[in-house]
């Protein structure tokens, strides 16, 4: 999915909550978006809109001298979530149909996004998320497709959402699991600290990968080896939604582009096959395929 014109104003009001958070000196967050927005006047908009994003995060760190800016954020994510666990596992472990449930869970924590404007209710999210259909609603395939699979490659997104991760990946019958977490702080995507915090690295092995990735040669063999590929979030849909193989994209629509480009309303929730090969064998439609 490539970027258009109205993810500037996205990346912009994305950046100063970035130097606001970085530095309480008025003068250095002026100083970080001038060099962001000087940036986004010669931006490349055929690439997709996550590597707007990691252009201008890593300008603000450069301009404030700040590694992490959410460091604090993605602490109290992960805290939060964590406290949630035991109500994760009970409402999975007793659905009729533990996958799909720990499935809706998983979706249900990808509301956990800095990245996007607006405040997010995790509680009442995951309520909506479990009673509601999916939107898009690839879930026999995806379901057919982890039954048989050994080996899962797992893109996760952000911290605090890793605890919701880790439910579905409990759930899953695969016997090697692989979750990729960022190998240096962008936003409050997760890292592998945040894998450790939570308990990911207990059930999951873990590799890391740089920000903004869109290749799916950056995964190595791991991408080329995996019997299903589950990508959280939305970034993970922008960056990969044409790169093929036997992906599933768990989202939440929080962005009208990204709404528009899957063929839904904002808001709604994803499980998404990637190709329409995958969907197509096991006898469900095939993904909607949205002009770029």
């Amino acid at each position: 999915m490539r970027a258009y014109l109205d993810c500037v104003p996205c990346v912009v009001r994305q950046s100063l909550e970035d130097a606001r958070l970085a530095t309480d000196d008025e003068a250095i967050q002026g100083a970080a978006m001038h060099r962001v927005l000087e940036a986004l006047a010669e931006a490349d908009f055929s690439r997709p809109p996550i590597q707007l994003g990691r252009l201008a995060h890593s300008l603000v760190c450069q301009v404030t001298g700040s590694g992490d800016p959410y460091a604090e954020v993605k602490r109290e994510s992960n805290r939060r979530a964590l406290a949630l666990y035991p109500r994760l596992k009970e409402l999975a472990g007793q659905s009729r149909d533990p996958l799909l449930a720990a499935t809706k869970i998983a979706i249900a924590g990808n509301i956990i996004d800095f990245g996007v404007p607006g405040e997010f209710d995790l509680e009442a999210t995951l309520d909506r998320v479990l009673e509601e259909a999916l939107a898009v609603d690839d879930y026999e395939p995806f379901a057919a497709v982890l039954r048989r699979a050994q080996r899962v490659l797992y893109l996760a997104d952000n911290a605090g959402e890793i605890v919701f991760d880790r439910v579905l990946i409990e759930a899953l019958p695969a016997a090697a699991v692989t979750a990729v977490v960022k190998s240096e702080p962008f936003i409050n995507d997760a890292t592998a600290v945040d894998a450790s915090a939570t308990g990911l690295e207990h059930v999951a092995a873990i590799m890391e990968i740089a920000p903004g990735v869109t290749e799916p040669q950056a995964f190595g063999q791991a991408w080329h080896e995996a019997d299903a590929i589950i990508a959280k979030g939305q970034a993970n849909y922008e960056a990969l939604s044409a790169a093929g193989g036997p992906t599933f994209f768990l989202l939440i629509a929080k962005c009208d582009l990204v709404a528009r480009h899957i063929g839904v309303k904002r808001g709604d929730v994803i499980l998404q096959a990637q190709t329409s090969r995958v969907a197509a064998s096991h006898g469900a439609r095939a993904p909607s395929e949205a002009a770029e």
